[in-house]
Formats: C-alpha cells, sequence, structure tokens
C-alpha cells in the first residue's frame, strides 16, 4: 500500500485501514499480507523488518529503524478504507481462500505520511468478512469481526468490494 511521503515521526499507536489475504495454513485460516510471504499470527503483534537488500533492482540504503523514511518498510495502513480498497483484489498465491479489509493497530515506531502510516509493529483491530463461517475462523484474532448489512461500513464501494 503506498500511503506517500513520510510526515513526521512519532511512537504514539494509531489506528488505519488495510487489506490482508486470508490464507489456509496447517494451523487453519490465517490472515496474511498481500504483497510479502507473511502470515500474521493470533494473539501477538507483527513485527516489521527492512528487506530492501532482498530487491535485486533496489538501491542500496544505509541502515535505519524500522519503518524507514529512505525505504517504504514497516507495515502500512491507510487513513480511509476506500484507499485500502486497492490492496482488496489482486492476484492471489495457492492456499489463498479470499482477501478482506480491516482495522489495524500500529505501534512502536510510526512514521505518519500524506496518506495513511507506517509502523514497526501491528495488529488487527477489526475485520470485514464475507460471511459468518469466515468470520468463525478468524475468531482466533480476537477482534470483532463484521460480516453482516447492519454491521458493514457506511462505503457503498467497500460493501462491493468484500
Amino acid at each position: 500500500m503506498e500511503t506517500g511521503r513520510a510526515l513526521r515521526e512519532s511512537s504514539r499507536a494509531v489506528a488505519g485501514w488495510r487489506a490482508w489475504v486470508v490464507r489456509e495454513t496447517p494451523a487453519g485460516l490465517r490472515l496474511g499480507s498481500v504483497l510479502h510471504d507473511l502470515v500474521w499470527p493470533h494473539g501477538r503483534a507483527v513485527v516489521a523488518e527492512c528487506r530492501l537488500h532482498e530487491d535485486p533492482f533496489a538501491e542500496a540504503v544505509a541502515a535505519h529503524p524500522v519503518p524507514g523514511i529512505p525505504c517504504r518498510c514497516g507495515f502500512h495502513a491507510a487513513r480511509d478504507a476506500v484507499d485500502a480498497l486497492s490492496y482488496a483484489r489482486g492476484r492471489d498465491e495457492a492456499g489463498t481462500v479470499c482477501r478482506i479489509v480491516g482495522e489495524v493497530t500500529l505501534w512502536g515506531h510510526v512514521l505518519e505520511t500524506e496518506a495513511g502510516w507506517r509502523a514497526s509493529h501491528a495488529y488487527p483491530a477489526r475485520l470485514y468478512v464475507p460471511d459468518p463461517s469466515l468470520a468463525a475462523a478468524l475468531s482466533g484474532y480476537g477482534v470483532p469481526l463484521s460480516w453482516s448489512e447492519r454491521d458493514a461500513l457506511s462505503s457503498r464501494e467497500l460493501r462491493t468490494a468484500l
């Protein structure tokens, strides 16, 4: 998710929007990154690492805190649910059940950006899923799960994407 240039650094927790893939794993359905090979565990934060050195086409950057200003590392979240929608669809790897959008809490080292945030730590805060059976499968995250029209977001575009 591209959130624009960094505006300021902080250590305060923030809430934003992001998309996840829902993946089949040996332990059951789990949230995963839409861009990287990362499965989000139940009950504990994911911690970001800079992986710019793994990109053979990227320019080298000096060691830096994660998230880094010179690169785009860190967990990304948009300010607006509609901005996260561009990641609710895309090419999925084997084992992908679907993509969902939700709210995420970011903390640790936080960069506020033009359209959202990037942070060193993240955990889902609320998930919007297409049906109750998927909500039950993702209940291990211990966060509110919404699937009914009554619980749906007010954005018509978000309900359509899900």
